[in-house]
């Protein structure tokens, strides 16, 4: 009988023993399926959605037509599931969703859907990441939105990850992604530490175009660099184009509205004052804008410094003009 019940135990143990190591080996067998699939690779669409869907996209993006950002959207989504390997149509879909998130104050009320559409972007620059890595603009794009999701989701390791991944960006292409990581450190309260590095990502922008460490009082003239000007290569960040038709303006607008905010009206006063130099900028839409913020300087900067949280004046990063402010026309 003894002999019988010890059979049936060491029975019982092996069982266990070899569904133990049946989990693991699913286990294991699991995350090695999935190491050694095969990776999405690019491949560009040139079908006539494909093509209508992005022709649309930068006329009415450059226009300004953000009541159009459905019909951009049906057409985007439409060609990317025709083609969901082309690196252009996650990346002008993610564009898309973030134009419809920044400029949220177009709209009447405050649906919180909204941000439903900081998790599509985020899927779609994740995407356009992917299959096209070695476009370093993309992760100025992409760790920004990181950020403010991890700020709605009150996720501090959020947070951190989309820090990084702009710092990344900054280190692979400076030129391009200063801008974007003082930009996202804007909406931060003046008296964060990090909007203080955030303003000091525009000066260093202004650094690596102009081939000098600027005077951080304003004192320098920017006129002396207009010479470098260009459409290509890696300096064409510092300049109007094609994709960004006012990035020069636009530029020196946010800088002087985070210098206002930081209570710097004089010194923010100059580098306004440097968008003027753009051979554009009698045809920028918000010229008449900057011109009042040359204005309003001293008073606006007071008004920052006495705001209770929320009442603070408006500046270009919670503004309608959020992605216009560069790229219309």
């Amino acid at each position: 009988m003894l002999n019988t019940r010890l059979k049936q135990l060491i029975l019982v143990i092996l069982a266990l023993v070899g569904l133990a190591t049946l989990v693991e080996w699913r286990s294991h067998w699991r995350h090695i399926a999935v190491a050694i699939a095969p990776q999405k690779t690019p491949q560009v669409s040139d079908t006539p959605l494909a093509k209508h869907a992005q022709a649309f996209f930068w006329q009415e993006f450059h226009a300004g037509h953000y009541e159009q950002i459905p019909e951009m959207l049906r057409l985007l989504t439409a060609a990317y599931l025709e083609q969901p390997r082309d690196p252009k149509l996650p990346l002008l879909l993610a564009h898309t969703h973030l134009w419809k998130l920044a400029e949220r104050t177009r709209t009447d009320g405050r649906d919180p859907r909204i941000t439903e559409h900081a998790i599509l972007a985020e899927k779609y620059f994740s995407e356009a990441l992917a299959l096209n890595p070695e476009d370093a603009r993309i992760l100025g794009w992409l760790g920004p939105v990181r950020m403010a999701l991890g700020t709605i989701d009150q996720n501090e390791a959020q947070v951190r990850r989309g820090y990084f991944d702009t710092q990344e960006g900054v280190d692979r292409y400076p030129k391009f992604n200063h801008f974007s990581m003082g930009f996202a450190l804007s909406r931060l309260p003046a008296s964060d530490p990090k909007f203080a590095e955030g303003v000091e990502y525009q000066w260093r922008n202004l650094d690596v175009c102009s081939g000098q460490k600027v005077s951080r009082d304003g004192n320098f003239d920017y006129a002396l660099f207009m010479s470098q000007e260009t459409t290509t290569g890696p300096n064409r960040a510092c300049w109007n184009g094609i994709i960004a038709p006012h990035n020069f303006e636009g530029f020196f607008l946010n800088m002087g509205d985070m210098l206002v905010k930081q209570g710097r009206a004089a010194v923010a006063q100059k580098i306004y004052g440097f968008a003027r130099l753009s051979k554009t900028y009698a045809q920028w839409p918000y010229r008449e804008l900057l011109e009042r913020s040359i204005t309003d300087a001293p008073e606006r900067a007071l008004r920052f410094k006495d705001a209770k949280p929320g009442t603070e004046p408006t500046i270009m990063f919670n503004s309608d003009h959020n992605c216009t402010g560069c790229h219309a026309q």
